[in-house]
């Protein structure tokens, strides 16, 4: 294999594959990008056996060839290299020699051959959408999806199909049990729902990476256990969990006795200052709901309290209730609009906000007990 490549389009290629590769591997190969040059080009491939990315990049192939290469071994080479043009040439001892400049770098490899394969997907059914509205989604709905949890299937964004007489609709839904999100977007095409739509919280997170700065659609297939998503040049295939999601409309009240109205930038800078003195293991704020306004305080031991009040518009008797700063914070940071309106039962009762200016996005907060 002997190539030329931009620099710049060297390190895409290579930050692409940090988020996917393993750092701490079951097998040294899943360490490895693979790279696989023919006329056309150069590919590169990263795969954690869960979720693989292939994505085509423009390069000057002199001989065709594929060789893998540790992904962040290379990537530290390749951002100090000084110049415009890499020249990658697997050399007799196997060893990938890197030039760039007056810089000569050769890399250990692995056997091409040992790279994981990439599992087929029937593509017979796919929806598109555009890479806009994805981002808008998975931005909405991604930071409540659990990390890790006990039950396996917080930790998955669920999918499904909302198409009502307007149009095709899909919807994510996120929880992680304590604050519940949804968002959806209009699609074109067929939405193959199978058994269990779970994308797991890694995957959506690399998905909306590599659909930054991309303007145009994106086409998503669903399979019994696994989904694709590509564009022009990117291909992602992501194992979806094999789990179940909870009938999430169960948490949603159906209706509410208060309805505050607050601007959104005012509410998350004063929780932002409140929370400095919140408790430290549930980081609870106590929100007060009256006529005259919401009152935020906040008091820690020994450190001392904090009380800040900020203008709402308040429909129905006045309440006390706790949460999570964070919680509302994050959910506001995931909004667009101006104006928030957060509806409310009782003192212990599922709290939803919603963006005034986004009728395609719901968030439930669930309140915390206060001493």
């Amino acid at each position: 294999m002997d190539l030329l490549i931009h620099r710049e389009e060297l390190v895409r290629a290579l930050a692409r594959a940090q988020g996917i590769v393993e750092k701490r591997p079951t097998l040294p190969i899943l360490s490895a990008v693979l790279l696989q040059a023919s006329a056309e080009g150069v590919r590169a491939t990263a795969t954690d056996k869960t979720m693989t990315v292939i994505a085509d990049y423009a390069a000057t192939v002199r001989t065709p060839g594929e060789i893998a290469v540790d992904a962040a071994n290379f990537f530290q080479v390749a951002k100090v290299l000084a110049g415009d043009i890499v020249t990658l040439t697997v050399v007799d001892n196997g060893k990938l020699e890197v030039r760039c400049g007056a810089s000569v770098f050769k890399l250990a490899t692995f056997n091409a051959a040992d790279f994981p394969v990439t599992p087929a997907l029937d593509q017979a059914r796919s929806l598109t959408m555009a890479s806009g509205a994805l981002r808008r989604v998975i931005d909405r709905v991604h930071f409540a999806v659990a990390p890790d949890d006990n039950r396996y299937g917080l930790n998955g964004a669920h999918v499904e199909d909302t198409s009502a007489a307007g149009g095709p609709v899909v919807r994510f839904v996120g929880t992680d049990g304590n604050r519940l999100c949804w968002a959806q977007a209009p699609y074109t095409g067929e939405l193959g729902i199978g058994r269990k739509m779970l994308l797991p919280r890694k995957g959506l997170g690399e998905v909306r990476k590599l659909v930054d700065g991309y303007e145009g659609d994106v086409q998503i297939a669903f399979g019994e256990r696994a989904a694709l998503i590509q564009y022009p040049g990117v291909m992602v295939h992501v194992r979806l969990l094999e789990a179940d999601f909870p009938d999430y409309r169960q948490v949603l009240p159906s209706a509410f006795k208060r309805r505050a109205l607050v601007d959104r930038d005012a509410l998350r800078e004063a929780l932002r200052r409140v929370s400095i003195l919140a408790t430290d293991a549930t980081n609870s704020v106590r929100f007060q709901f009256s006529a005259e306004g919401l009152v935020l305080s906040a008091r820690k031991l020994d450190a001392g309290e904090c009380r800040e009040e900020v203008p709402i518009e308040l429909s129905g008797e006045p309440i006390s209730m706790g949460f999570n700063a964070r919680f509302v914070i994050e959910v506001l940071g995931a909004m667009d609009g101006t104006r928030v309106s957060l509806e409310l039962g009782d003192a212990l009762a599922p709290c939803i906000l919603k963006d005034m200016d986004d009728e395609n996005a719901l968030y439930v907060v669930m309140p915390v007990r206060l001493d």
